[in-house]
């Protein structure tokens, strides 16, 4: 880094510093700041109900009778599998 970028970089250092000095914001200072609510994660679903949700309310039958029921990977992508006659599934997207 060069000494004139050095200097520029000290000089704006400086001035935050010296404005955070003069002007000190505190969190508990700030009025009508919002709540900030505690996160209940049993509000949520986890990826075995979502995955037994679609399975129940989005499952797919073809023209030609052929079954077919989403899942979730852990990515949150939906993948649609063609169930066959024993009960395996194909993966296509």
């Amino acid at each position: 880094m060069s000494i004139e970028l050095k200097n520029a970089v000290k000089i704006v250092i400086d001035a935050v510093d010296a404005i955070s000095k003069r002007f000190p914001v505190k969190w508990e200072d700030i009025t009508n700041k919002p709540s900030i609510s505690d996160i209940n994660i049993s509000d949520y679903y986890t990826k075995q109900e979502v995955d037994e949700l679609l399975k129940i309310s989005h499952q797919l039958t073809a023209p030609d009778g052929s079954i077919w029921e989403p899942s979730i990977d852990n990515n949150g992508n939906i993948t649609w599998k063609k169930v066959d006659d024993s009960g395996t599934k194909s993966t296509s997207n």
